[in-house]
């Protein structure tokens, strides 16, 4: 499977949903954590798919804070 086709699957797997197509990238949207990470539609290697996972990891909502 090539590195963007492994980026949608793994966007997808974490409650990433297609919003819309940009001039050169797609924008996936979590409706949960309220977190966009755009992904372009040219060249995609490797670093990229990295580069992905990591906007991932850092769109996973932080606790609330009561009061």
């Amino acid at each position: 499977m090539n590195p963007r086709n492994t980026a949608i699957k793994d966007l997808n797997n974490s409650g990433y949903q297609f919003k819309r197509s940009g001039g050169n990238h797609d924008i996936y949207y979590n409706p949960k954590t309220k977190y966009s990470i755009p992904l372009k539609r040219g060249h995609f290697d490797e670093d990229d798919l990295r580069y992905i996972r990591k906007e991932i990891k850092q769109g996973v909502p932080v606790a609330s804070k009561g009061g």
